[in-house]
């Protein structure tokens, strides 16, 4: 008994060395992921590590976008976990043309792509996945999917393709309608002309274009479409912006995502500042009026610079412009002067359409770098305009 008395202190003494050897020595492991992605403003639930015991240096603030660490430390060993704090909202992706895109049984599909805008980094498009395969051969609906991954962010987005079997063929051209300025009653222009369009009549002609199922096809399509391609449903039309006036920019865009209408901003490059960034949207692609060609000092038309520019003059510009809205698929003639130097500096710069400031339609056999559009005029009633549509 005595013996027994001895021993045990012994006995614990011993065990009590062996788990704390057996404790110290289990290596600290984290739960979940090492490296964590989650919106600006949402709770953040740690999802911890495999012992319970440890110290945890944490600064991650789900209020302020960026990068934060987690330390957990347990005696001797240290492990961390990398928190990356996004804004959901800080890159956009806007689809070129109708997110329901219409293809005759037969007739080839044409990609148009998309653009993506980071609002800190401009424009990110070259990093786009876009995946999906299309059968022209057979009626059906298949989709394309456009994604992307940007500094920890992910956003994606699908356009549905409808082969169908006798598409409805437009054979009257398409109007290319030409916009220039938005405002409210409240905040009417102080040299209001025809020009300026009323945020609350710009709204009735949405909800036309919408309510009567038109289609918004891209400047792919609709140079595909002069080609003789494809062919383009009956109801289609492509609205523009010009000048990138703040009008449009604060009144313009919202009625445009109210009803999910896509259009185009031609923006005068030099002037753009950080509007691309500010304003981007899902329905508003931005396109070129110029780096710096919406000047006087011509001899043509309207008295534009660029009826007395040579075409490496014009390709320079064009170019310069490129560098700042990273896009290419249009062209605003500024003033609608058009030189023939003009056309063949758009096609060496690789842009698909040019637009003019000349009244008609774009038609198949048309010129893409010289194609005329539909001004909207402010002073029409609906009717008119549904008459210059229809």
């Amino acid at each position: 008994m005595k013996k027994i008395i001895f021993i045990l202190p012994i006995l614990l003494i011993v065990l009590f060395f062996c788990i704390n050897t057996i404790d110290t020595n289990k290596e600290l492991v984290l739960i979940g992921n090492k490296e964590m992605n989650i919106y600006l403003n949402e709770e953040f639930k740690d999802p911890g590590v495999n012992i319970e015991d440890v110290k945890i240096e944490r600064n991650v603030d789900t209020k302020k976008e960026g990068t934060y660490k987690l330390i957990y430390t347990y005696k001797d060993q240290s492990i961390e976990r990398t928190i990356h704090v996004v804004d959901p909202h800080r890159m956009i992706m806007n689809l070129n043309g109708d997110e329901n895109t219409y293809v005759n049984i037969g007739e080839k599909y044409i990609e148009s792509g998309c653009h993506v805008i980071d609002k800190k980094d401009g424009n990110v498009s070259d990093n786009v996945k876009i995946e999906g395969k299309v059968n022209t051969q057979s009626v059906g609906d298949y989709t394309i999917t456009y994604s992307i991954t940007h500094n920890h962010l992910s956003i994606k987005r699908k356009r549905i393709i409808h082969v169908v079997d006798k598409i409805k063929k437009n054979t009257n051209g398409i109007p290319v309608l030409m916009y220039h300025y938005i405002y409210t009653k409240d905040n009417p222009p102080k040299n209001n002309n025809v020009n300026y369009l009323l945020d609350t009549k710009l709204e009735e002609q949405l909800k036309y274009l919408t309510q009567n199922d038109y289609y918004f096809p891209s400047y792919q399509e609709l140079e595909a479409y002069t080609k003789g391609e494809i062919s383009l449903p009956k109801k289609s039309v492509i609205l523009t912006f010009d000048d990138g006036e703040k009008g449009f920019l604060k009144y313009g865009i919202p009625l445009l995502e109210k009803y999910k209408v896509p259009a185009t901003s031609f923006i005068i490059a030099s002037k753009a500042e950080d509007k691309i960034t500010k304003y981007a949207s899902e329905y508003v692609s931005f396109q070129s009026h110029s780096y710096n060609m919406h000047i006087g000092g011509g001899n043509i038309g309207h008295g534009g610079i660029i009826s007395v520019m040579s075409k490496n003059q014009i390709i320079d510009d064009l170019k310069k412009a490129q560098q700042v809205i990273h896009n290419t698929e249009a062209f605003a003639y500024p003033y609608g002067d058009v030189t023939e130097d003009a056309k063949k500096a758009l096609k060496e710069a690789h842009v698909l359409c040019g637009f003019t400031t000349h009244y008609g339609r774009v038609k198949v056999g048309d010129d893409p770098t010289f194609l005329p559009r539909v001004r909207v005029l402010g002073n029409a009633s609906l009717e008119s305009y549904i008459y210059t549509i229809k």
